[in-house]
């Protein structure tokens, strides 16, 4: 057998007696074992940056039950906390994952991989549909299966991928990846289909799937002009008749798309004054990010083309780009994706299939690489947009192959350059995937390719200071001060307050201070610095300044519950027991998971004469933080008040426990609870019943060890 006769039975370049369902089993059979073996080391990866915001600390999304109360939540469970309407169809897979699973991250990666694996069948499907189509049959019907898959195949292992497939948060992307591709191919058998009723049902279901697309990410507003540009393209094909028809259709999806952009974002999109605003925290102007991104477009096809692990960041270090010529590198950029789309539309009459492709490429990559004040560069933008990039370079190998029928040795190259570069890139898609798995190892990835950028070493100062290795923390820190963060003006005031609360929390108060102070130089109205400055005074027994501060917290965010627990707390230093008690509630109101604020809260009912309410809120306070000596101590407290000394006896034990497990010492835990400024007057009772049931489990465990060592 000749190796033309091989490859037609590799790659089923042409048609074969298997049949239509037959082809596509193997096809989804072939995409998900490449998926599944290049992406099978992602299931443990964990969790990174705007994961916490967005899923882990995103309440709203926390479902316990499946109610219609609970769910709709979801769909408004915005990362800032503001309850604004937020990519509802993501939002909600995040909900019902953390509904079946919680936070465990596996389940996280299986429905990313899910969700790719299906994106990939679906795109397949469209592509070998569509040159299946009267206008392509002719010229591609023979090499339709070979193009679509390999296409596929080539778009599903690229290493480029890894940041939309592994980054769990990216689901959004994935998300309107798969309800777009879907929407497109079930509009391509809407049109293709004879039978209406089949015909309506396909474009509800297309509508549906675009709808569910935008609430994924808001990118997918493109797609009724996108669906509109194929059918011109690519089913009515492009006359005189047809362009003026089309003309005004095209009208028709601009509307359609501007008043999705207006359901989604409101009328501030539309809103110049906004849109300058947007360019103040960003470290470029409008007119340097529209210089910029055809170099980053540029990129982005480099990175599909050869897309080396080494090449690969979370973050890119890109020149801005100030006029044509500064670097040379934009009009040169800018040049070549003008001729990239004239040489497509001369050639549109014997290639309209290639023109959509360059077209779709370009179109999706529009909202994110325009105006709009956006970051400059992910990775992850290439998702959608390059779901048909690799098919005018797939019909180039088809050529290829059927051009040389008689050539075996050149066969046999292009045929092993097919299979080197799909063991390559899912190589490379493993071998990037390596570095989503811990967060460290991402960091330093970062740091490692592009040192001179701020962010990178802020983020590895933070995962250091979480690690509780200060040490490494500071250095890293102060390198953040030293390098540029032009994507984001105000990330330095984030840096400034990390280094602020590291000394507060070695008791260096002036230089905590100070760090504080110039945090607020950059972002004045930021919650934590004035929470974090409060504490300070707190502790210096500057009351007044320190209920200034807090309350400067309040009006800069009122959902801020740190701040009113402190403020509650403030109040019980000095005696104001029903202002701690309101305070302390409102707290608890904003943040019902904030154990400290709860204990404080039981404290001022005790102090109020409430017990009830006070051992109520002892016990919530314990149930969410079972570890807190100071919350068991208070209910030994009650218990010992009301002669339950069995409950007492139990609770001081598990306070004894909480010492041993949090290494905190008796003498230690007994100097914290010692007199301090403010405090003699208002709380000297409730404090010395503490520290008398302190004194006697003291006295108990020396008894008990005195009678272990006693001789027989």
């Amino acid at each position: 057998m000749g190796t033309r006769e091989h490859l037609s039975m590799a790659f089923m370049t042409e048609e074969t007696s298997l049949t239509g369902c037959r082809k596509n089993i193997f096809a989804f059979v072939s995409l998900f074992l490449l998926i599944l073996i290049t992406y099978s080391n992602t299931f443990d990866a964990s969790w990174h940056f705007d994961d916490t915001n967005n899923i882990i600390e995103n309440k709203p999304l926390h479902l316990t039950e499946l109610s219609p109360e609970n769910i709709k939540k979801t769909f408004f469970a915005s990362y800032d906390g503001k309850g604004k309407l937020y990519r509802p169809t993501a939002c909600l897979s995040f909900a019902l994952n953390y509904y079946l699973g919680g936070t465990d991250v596996a389940g996280y990666h299986v429905v990313n991989l899910a969700i790719h694996f299906l994106t990939a069948c679906f795109l397949f499907l469209f592509i070998y549909h569509t040159l299946n189509l009267p206008v392509l049959k002719s010229k591609y019907q023979s090499s339709a299966y070979f193009v679509a898959l390999l296409s596929t195949a080539l778009w599903a292992i690229n290493p480029v991928q890894t940041q939309a497939v592994t980054y769990v948060v990216q689901r959004m992307t994935s998300m309107a990846g798969l309800f777009g591709i879907m929407a497109m191919y079930l509009f391509l058998k809407g049109k293709t289909t004879t039978l209406k009723p089949i015909k309506t049902i396909y474009y509800i279901i297309c509508c549906i799937c675009g709808i569910l697309a935008i609430g994924s990410k808001e990118n997918a507003v493109m797609l009724p002009i996108v669906i509109l540009l194929y059918d011109f393209l690519l089913i009515q094909g492009v006359t005189k008749k047809s362009l003026k028809r089309y003309s005004f259709f095209f009208l028709i999806a601009v509307l359609v798309c501007s008043a999705l952009a207006l359901l989604i974002a409101g009328p501030s999109v539309f809103n110049p004054k906004n849109l300058i605003a947007g360019y103040q925290n960003r470290g470029f102007s409008l007119s340097e990010r529209l210089l910029t991104e055809p170099r980053i477009i540029i990129f982005y096809i480099s990175l599909l083309l050869y897309p080396m692990p080494n090449r690969l960041c979370l973050e890119h270090d890109i020149t801005l780009s100030t006029n044509l010529l500064t670097p040379i590198s934009t009009i040169i950029s800018i040049l070549t994706i003008v001729l990239i789309l004239c040489v497509a539309v001369t050639y549109n009459r014997k290639r309209p299939f290639i023109l959509f492709c360059i077209l779709f490429f370009f179109m999706n990559h529009l909202i994110e690489s325009s105006v709009f004040p956006l970051e400059l560069i992910f990775e992850h933008r290439n998702y959608f947009p390059s779901m048909l990039f690799f098919v005018p370079l797939t019909l180039l190998l088809s050529m290829g192959l059927s051009h040389f029928t008689n050539k075996t040795f050149f066969q046999f190259l292009l045929a092993a350059f097919i299979i080197f570069t799909l063991i390559g890139w899912g190589h490379s898609t493993f071998v990037r995937n390596a570095v989503w798995r811990a967060h460290k190892t991402l960091l330093l990835d970062c740091v490692g390719k592009y040192p001179d950028l701020g962010r990178p070493h802020h983020n590895l100062g933070a995962y250091y200071e979480q690690m509780n290795m200060l040490e490494k923390a500071v250095p890293e820190y102060f390198t953040a001060l030293n390098k540029e963060n032009r994507n984001n003006l105000v990330a330095r005031n984030w840096t400034y307050y990390d280094l602020g609360a590291i000394y507060q929390g070695v008791h260096q108060d002036e230089k905590a201070l100070y760090y504080y102070n110039q945090a607020q130089k950059y972002q004045p109205h930021f919650a934590p610095t004035h929470v974090g400055k409060g504490l300070l005074f707190m502790r210096q027994g500057l009351y007044d300044r320190a209920q200034s501060s807090f309350q400067k917290a309040v009006e800069a965010d009122p959902e801020n519950a740190s701040a009113y627990g402190n403020i509650g707390f403030l109040h019980l230093l000095r005696g104001n027991i029903k202002e701690a008690i309101v305070s302390l509630k409102m707290a608890t109101m904003k943040d019902p998971e904030n154990a400290k604020a709860l204990r404080h809260l039981g404290i001022a009912y005790k102090l109020n004469g409430n017990t009830g309410k006070a051992f109520l809120q002892f016990k919530k306070s314990s149930s969410l933080d079972p570890v807190d000596p100071f919350t068991l101590l208070n209910l030994a407290n009650i218990y010992d008040e009301n002669g339950m000394m069995i409950q007492k006896d139990e609770t001081v034990a598990q306070f004894l426990a909480a010492l041993e497990k949090k290494n905190i010492t008796m003498q230690k835990f007994t100097k914290s609870l010692a007199s301090k400024p403010g405090m003699e007057d208002f709380l000297a009772t409730h404090r010395k019943n503490l520290l008398k049931i302190v004194e006697d489990a003291m006295t108990k465990q020396h008894l008990q060890k005195k009678e272990i060592t006693r001789p027989n």
